[in-house]
């Protein structure tokens, strides 16, 4: 994928790849900027949000109604590290599109009236999610496993500490961290090198006051001796949801790719994972059983949902410790990191084998700093993982001593 990368004066970086099969291009732009930074919870969420919600020049509705009449989308991602907005458009509207999405990133002023709207959308949305056993056990879990730290909660907030929010609030927010010069752009479809450069002066003349570093505090695990069990009582339900997890590891961890390789085996590969296999096939406890990890500028969380009958939920949990336990005292077969590998080299072009999927990837590698290459060595990281380093992970990362276990059920 040759993709080139130049910076703007204000330190803006653009990744740029042409493709010209069909007459579309997509522009994503990475924003440093999240719950991490937030004073409040909820406020790196609704910034994002109410950017197109009114600008020095239009009104939520004109925008609108431009969005509509262009034909053009612009989606927001607010992640635990990071903010992005993708714009998508025809070769044909190509300059009022950016000149729209440009006016949203770099003149919005956040109307009393359209926030006051966001808050009731968000807290509906919130109190609606609370009704999930997966959302509830989730959250539960990380708050349980992060503690303060904003790792520990939803980037959406909490439902009653929204009314706490201000137009003030979010201002302040875009005034410091919305700056060009840690912003991370790719623009990927039927544009010419030379017709990009024209197109986006706006953002290298674009200069926002000045630049806040990001001040990243790690999350402060505590030091557990034994397996801390929470149940939240659930008497409508017929069945239990389970998660069981612990510390992760970071992105740029180099344990990274022997740990991608042992979560498929262990968990995250679908019915032919170990888990699977003994939860599922064998015993018919489950439909669905799976592990997964979160790995985030700092250390995220591991962990493994499964919903089952009731009466069954501490067999569950004794058979997920089990199988992690037997991941760290012996090595994986040569079928299973055989099969692990084929899987994860197979499934990677997947991850970018659309144009959007393209312009939504390149900033994120370079945001975790994998570099330009990450692409075409992933294969060979993943092909290098020997059996005695999925070993060596699993005895680091499966703690099976002390692990948090969050049930939402009808009883224990």
């Amino acid at each position: 994928m040759d993709f080139k990368t130049f910076k703007l004066e204000n330190g803006a970086k653009i990744k740029y790849l042409y493709r010209d099969s069909i007459p579309i291009v997509y522009v994503s732009v990475l924003i440093p900027a999240s719950a991490l930074d937030e004073s409040k919870p909820s406020v790196a969420y609704l910034t994002a949000h109410l950017l197109t919600h009114g600008t020095k020049t239009m009104t939520a509705r004109q925008i609108e109604d431009k969005i509509d009449f262009l034909a053009i989308s612009i989606d927001k991602k607010i992640t635990h590290d990071y903010t992005m907005l993708t714009l998508a458009t025809t070769k044909r509207h190509l300059k009022e599109a950016l000149n729209l999405f440009f006016d949203v990133l770099m003149n919005p002023v956040f109307p009393e009236e359209e926030l006051k709207k966001e808050l009731t959308r968000v807290e509906k949305s919130l109190k609606q999610m609370e009704e999930d056993p997966s959302y509830i056990a989730y959250k539960t879990f990380i708050n349980q496993l992060f503690n303060k730290h904003p790792y520990g909660r939803p980037v959406e907030g909490e439902p009653e500490q929204l009314k706490n929010i201000t137009r003030q609030d979010l201002m302040n927010f875009y005034e410091k961290f919305y700056n060009p010069q840690g912003m991370i752009f790719s623009v990927v479809g039927d544009i010419e090198e030379e017709e990009l450069k024209k197109l986006i002066e706006p953002i290298g003349r674009w200069q926002n006051g000045h630049y806040y570093s990001r001040q990243l505090n790690p999350p402060i695990f505590i030091k557990r001796k034994e397996p801390v069990k929470i149940f939240i009582k659930r008497p409508d339900l017929t069945q239990s949801t389970i998660i069981l997890g612990f510390e992760g590891i970071s992105r740029n961890d180099p344990d990274f790719y022997a740990l991608s390789v042992m979560n498929y085996i262990v968990g995250g590969g679908g019915l032919t994972s170990r888990l699977a296999k003994q939860i599922r096939e064998n015993r018919g406890l489950a439909y669905s059983v799976y592990s997964t990890f979160s790995p985030y500028l700092m250390p995220g969380a591991f962990y493994v949902e499964v919903k089952t009958k009731s009466e069954n939920t501490q067999n569950v949990i004794k058979l997920i410790v089990e199988e992690l336990k037997k991941m760290k005292e012996k090595e994986v077969t040569t079928e299973e990191l055989k099969e692990a590998k084929a899987f994860l080299t197979g499934s990677f072009p997947l991850r970018i084998d659309t144009m959007k999927k393209i312009s939504e990837f390149l900033p994120v590698i370079d945001f975790y700093g994998l570099g330009d290459d990450y692409i075409s060595k992933y294969p060979e990281y993943i092909e290098k993982v020997t059996k005695q380093d999925i070993k060596t992970v699993a005895e680091k990362i499966l703690n099976t001593q002390a692990y948090i276990v969050v049930i939402v059920g009808k009883d224990l």
